[in-house]
Order: structure tokens, then C-alpha cells, then sequence
């Protein structure tokens, strides 16, 4: 990112940054000795290997070696890329990004327009339906309360654009954003509307609140019924789910979060207190909401229509979902009356009996077995073959052992395969398919060491001795060294998380990233001693150098007074090193 976002602004962002804050608010940690843990969030695994240090600002998992700094972490598991990253922190620290490169520094400007731009038509959109009659009848006639109009922000917009322009005052300049932006359209007669026109509008909300589009339900027979802002710079469907925004208000950490498909189930269903609802827009649910919602909770149910289009809509979400379930990570769903959607169910037989239907949520595994055995014949052996074969290699995308050994074993009863061991036996070779990479080694050295030892300890540049001469002698990574060491002594209070910023997307970042977790094996109490001892070896071999040139000059021609002094300066200095050794 050179050239982009300034190193200065990056460090100052991190040294804000309290990484153990900020995992701690997507994951559970717990206190382990000085540092924290959990399970791992990148890969499966039964025992925590997940590591985080507020002392270094960094995280490292012992199982699959995923580790970094606060902006990696928010890369790998939010998806996001560097500069959103960014973004995110600096939203977090209420801090301006100060681009340098002429672009990025545009898109920046501009996102920050359209959500000013956003919040105004939400506003405009709010005020509006104070007073418009047909809107607070439509939302009467629904059963929709003040409250939520209010939680929600609720809007309306008008049929006729110039008397929405009149009444709510929209200036002249107002005017000329929201036509840059595509956010108000020009008819082929030359006339400015507002695609939502006649609609009750459901401005979708960010992770931080701040309107990012809308959703505009037709309350006068105008076709779509439901339409969705065009997707920019600040909105994409497939990574938005809507009312998680309200659901992270009340709870950090929801216990499951229930998806249905439509603006007004989410509202209608949080009226009656049942919390924890959300919805993805009304399209058809992505890798990425699954991501997004497991990212939030440990238990996903989803409902859906009882008939075979729901039922077909709920094998699709649970297909795209089954990678991403785990021991902890659960799938569950709720399939209604035909032709029924939430609303409408909560409205004819109340709250108790709908959390009913969620506390009695089908299981994954059993919605699985459901489904896939729709016109299967077990008494037929082509059937059976057809069903392995089917089902299959959607349980070995399951990361989860236990999980994924269970459902096989399921599997292998209904087709007759009553000893586990036989089918275990014979699932061996493709078992063998899932190993995973070996992993990099580097190996030991001193200067390695030293490094590392730097890297983990920037305190550590303190007490080095003056490094004036030691880019006189030719020794692998010292110039890496030197450049590291000068780094932590121009920043007295820099961390290794901050440390490896530095070194973001150079040829160096990877090794430099193994180092700051290498266990150097080395007490932490002999960490200093180490280091210096490291040091002096290489103060050493310059003046070894040394020596060796004076003594092949000596032979050639001779010395001078002041060089014989200082030959003889040297081999004090090494002989009082090596009593030392």
C-alpha cells in the first residue's frame, strides 16, 4: 500500500488499537498466563490453539499458522482488504484517512459523500412519512408500531418528486449529488423521480449505522413489489444482512441469530419481542452472509415457507453453509405452514408458540438426510449407490471430524453398511486427500535469532551498542537488521504488531511474520543477555576483518605508526571478549 495510506497514519492507527478489544468482540477470550486464547476461527480444531498478546498487539495460531496484527486479522476474518481494514479501524478511532495517492483518495471522498448523501434522503424519507396518510395506514394495516418505525427509521417516498422537493426542502445542490450517484433518475421526458416512488422505504443499515442503501416496498400495486437500492461503492447485496445493525445494539454476542427472507418479517417478529431476527435482503443467501452471520453468532436458523420452493431454498443455503459448520458453528431451520410467511404466522398464533418453532428447530443432520432421500428407494441397490455418490461429497466439505464421521456413519446404515469400521476402511483413501500442506520451516541462525528476538522485543533497541560500523561487514539480513533496529529506535514505544506493518507487502513480510513468532527458545529472563551476546559475535567478525586486512597489509608493505596502534587495539579487544567467552 505504498504510496496510499502513510506508514505514520498506519502505526498511529494501530497504537490505538487494542487487539485483544478487538477480537474479543467477535470472538470469546480467555485469559491464558499473559497472553489469551480461543479456538481458532481459521481452521477446525477440538483444542485452543488461537493465541493473542497485548504486550506484541499480535495473534498466531499454533495449529494452522495464521497470524498478524490487527489489520490482518480484520483481513482474514471480515473479508475485507487492506484499505477496508483500514477503514474499519479509523471508523473505530474516529480518525480521517489521510490518502497520498490522487485515487484512492477520491474513492475515499466519495464514499464519505454517499453516506452523508444516504443519511440526508434518510432523513428526508423519515420526515416524510409524518405526513403522508397512505404510508401510516399501509404500516397501521401491517401491525407495525411507532417504536419500530422509529428502530427501524422507517420512510416514505413521495409519488411526485417536485412535491417531495418542495415540501422537504431538497437544495439545489442536494439535488445534483443524488443525480451524480444515480440516486434520483431523469425519465426520457427530462423529469427527476425517485426510483422509490410510492414505496414505504427500509434504509439498510452498516455494522457501524450508517445508511449504506434502501429497500422500497410498493403500497399502491406498482410491480416489483420489493426493490433494493443499486448496488456502490458502499453497498453490496451478497455482504449485507439486514437488522444485524439492531440485533448488535442490544446484544454483543447474540445467541442465534434467526434469517428470514423479508424487511417486514425482520420488523413484525422484533415487535413481538422475538429477538435476534435478520434477513438477507430478500435474495437468495450468499457464502459470504453465511460468513458474515456465523462471524456473529454460534447457532444459524433459517425459516422458510413449508412448501417444496422453500424447502429447495433451505438445501441450497444448507449446501453453501456445510464448510463453514463446526463443533461449535450450528445450522438449523424452521419450515411454516405452506403459503405462510413470519409475519403472518406470528400474527395467528402469537409469540409463545413461535419460539416453539425456534427452541424446536430442525437439526442440521436431520434436515440433510431429509432432503437427500426425497425419492430414494433403500430397497434398491442403485438407489443406494446413487445416494452414496450424492451425498457423499457434501459431507466431506464438513471441516468438523466429529460432524462429518457421524453423518457418514448414518449414511453408511441406510445403505447397509453395518460395520463402521469397513466403511471407515474404505473412505481411507480419500481421507487421505484432505491432508493439509506441509508447512514452511526456516532455518536456524544467529542472525535469524537475532532478529526474532528484536522483532518480538522492539524494547530491545535500547540497549544495543552504536551500530555506527557494523554495516562495514558483509553478513546475511544485518542491513535487514540494522533497518529494523533504527525503526524501533525512532519509535520508543512500538510493538511487534505495529513493527510488522512496516514491512506490509515487501519481499521480507513472510520471513519477518515466522520470526515474530519463532520460539527462539530462550527464557524470558535471558532474552537481554542473549541479544547482546548475539551483537558482540558480530562486533567480532569486524574486527576479525579487520585484523586479517591490517596483517595482509603488514606483509605487503608494511604499517603505518597509527595502524600498528590500532592492530594492536584490536587484538586487546578480542582477547578481552574471548576471556569473556
Amino acid at each position: 500500500m505504498s504510496g496510499k495510506i502513510p506508514k505514520y497514519f498506519i502505526n498511529e492507527l494501530l497504537s490505538r488499537t487494542n487487539i485483544v478489544e478487538l477480537i474479543n468482540k467477535r470472538l470469546i477470550l480467555k485469559k491464558c498466563g499473559k497472553n489469551y486464547q480461543t479456538k481458532c476461527p481459521f481452521h477446525h480444531e477440538k483444542t485452543p490453539s488461537f493465541t493473542v498478546s497485548h504486550e506484541k498487539q499480535f495473534f498466531y495460531c499454533f495449529g494452522c499458522n495464521a497470524h498478524g496484527n490487527a489489520i490482518d486479522f480484520l483481513i482474514n476474518y471480515e473479508n475485507l482488504s487492506f484499505v477496508e481494514s483500514i477503514e474499519e479501524l479509523s471508523i473505530i478511532h474516529g480518525m480521517k484517512i489521510p490518502f497520498e495517492n490522487t485515487k484512492y483518495n477520491y474513492l475515499y471522498i466519495k464514499k464519505q459523500k454517499l453516506y452523508l448523501l444516504m443519511k440526508q434522503l434518510c432523513n428526508l424519507y423519515q420526515e416524510n412519512i409524518k405526513f403522508t396518510d397512505i404510508a401510516n395506514k399501509y404500516l397501521s394495516h401491517r401491525g407495525i408500531n411507532k417504536k419500530m418505525v422509529d428502530v427501524f427509521l422507517i420512510g416514505f417516498s413521495s409519488l411526485n418528486w417536485n412535491d417531495f422537493y418542495k415540501k422537504l426542502n431538497v437544495s439545489k445542490e442536494l439535488e445534483k449529488e443524488l443525480l451524480i450517484y444515480n440516486i434520483i433518475s431523469i425519465s426520457k421526458k427530462g423529469c427527476k423521480y425517485d426510483p422509490f416512488q410510492g414505496r414505504i422505504i427500509f434504509p439498510i443499515q452498516d455494522q457501524h449505522g450508517r445508511i449504506i442503501a434502501f429497500g422500497g416496498r410498493s403500497i399502491n400495486h406498482i410491480l416489483p413489489k420489493y426493490l433494493n437500492s443499486q448496488e456502490t461503492d458502499i453497498f453490496c447485496k451478497r455482504k449485507l444482512i439486514y437488522g444485524l445493525y439492531q440485533v448488535k445494539k442490544k446484544f454483543s454476542k447474540p445467541k442465534y441469530l434467526l434469517v428470514v427472507e423479508g424487511y417486514i418479517d425482520v420488523i413484525t417478529l422484533t415487535q413481538y419481542n422475538i429477538n435476534y431476527v435478520v434477513s438477507s435482503l430478500g435474495t437468495s443467501t450468499t457464502v459470504e452472509h453465511i460468513q458474515i452471520l456465523f462471524q456473529n453468532t454460534d447457532t444459524v436458523i433459517y425459516c422458510y415457507d413449508g412448501d417444496n420452493a422453500g424447502k429447495d431454498a433451505a438445501w441450497r443455503t444448507l449446501k453453501k453453509a456445510l464448510p463453514y459448520i463446526s463443533d461449535e458453528k450450528t445450522l438449523k431451520f424452521i419450515l411454516l405452514p405452506k403459503n405462510e410467511d413470519p409475519d403472518i404466522t406470528i400474527r395467528k398464533e402469537g409469540k409463545e408458540k413461535f419460539q416453539t418453532r425456534i427452541d424446536n428447530a430442525i437439526a442440521m443432520s436431520k434436515f440433510f438426510f431429509k432432503y437427500i432421500l426425497r425419492n430414494i428407494n433403500l430397497s434398491s441397490i442403485d438407489d443406494k449407490f446413487y445416494l452414496s455418490v450424492r451425498a457423499l461429497p457434501l459431507i466431506n466439505t464438513i471441516s468438523s471430524d466429529t460432524i462429518r464421521i457421524y453423518l457418514r456413519q448414518v449414511l453408511a446404515r441406510m445403505i447397509g453398511i453395518l460395520d463402521d469400521n469397513q466403511f471407515e476402511k474404505f473412505l481411507y483413501e480419500q481421507e487421505n486427500k484432505r491432508k493439509q500442506k506441509p508447512q514452511f520451516h526456516i532455518k536456524r541462525t544467529p542472525m535469524r535469532i537475532l532478529i526474532a528476538l528484536l522483532m518480538q522485543n522492539p524494547n530491545l533497541a535500547v540497549i544495543a551498542p552504536p551500530v555506527k560500523k557494523l554495516n562495514q561487514i558483509k553478513i546475511k539480513g544485518l542491513n535487514i537488521f540494522l533497518e529494523i533496529l533504527q525503526i524501533c529506535l525512532d519509535n520508543p514505544d512500538i510493538n511487534t504488531g505495529q513493527l510488522l506493518e512496516f514491512y506490509r507487502n515487501t519481499k521480507i513480510s513472510n520471513i519477518l511474520k515466522i520470526l515474530s513468532r519463532w520460539d527462539h527458545m530462550i527464557v524470558q529472563e535471558e532474552i537481554q543477555n542473549m541479544f547482546l551476546d548475539l551483537l558482540m559475535n558480530i562486533y567480532d567478525k569486524i574486527l576479525e576483518e579487520r585484523q586479517e586486512y591490517l596483517i595482509a597489509q603488514e606483509r605487503i608493505k608494511g604499517l603505518t605508526i597509527n595502524e600498528k596502534k590500532e592492530i594492536w587495539s584490536i587484538n586487546k579487544k578480542l582477547s578481552k571478549n574471548n576471556k569473556k567467552i
